[in-house]
């Protein structure tokens, strides 16, 4: 990976993996692959495996470490756990709200 000049705002290690997704292949023995799968050029390649299982909870494990892997190198941030951070704060910030009786303006008083 070559980290080189910004092309369209975005660095061109950041780059790379902007072309890759997460994938889970059944193999002919039963086996689930997690893999991250490169598309660029237009063709699908196996950029990394992160395993493979025939367990489903062991696959859905290897799928979220993959997910890991891939936010890692893109943005870092989740945009679902973000949203569930933004409502959570609005939740809050209506709940303190509505909690208040009374406002006080006590300015040329003190």
């Amino acid at each position: 990976m070559i980290s080189g000049t910004p092309k369209m705002g975005v660095p061109e290690k950041k780059r790379l993996y902007l072309r890759m997704f997460l994938r889970k292949k059944k193999n002919p023995s039963g086996v689930v692959s997690v893999q991250i799968i490169d598309k660029s050029g237009g063709k699908y390649k196996v950029f990394r495996t992160i395993g493979s299982s025939a367990d489903e909870v062991e696959v859905e494990k290897l799928y979220q470490s993959g997910k890991k892997w891939l936010l890692e190198r893109t943005t870092g941030r989740d945009m679902f756990e973000e949203e569930a951070r933004v409502s959570e704060e609005h939740q809050s910030i209506e709940q303190f709200l509505s909690n208040v009786e009374n406002i006080l303006l006590n300015g040329t008083q003190l």
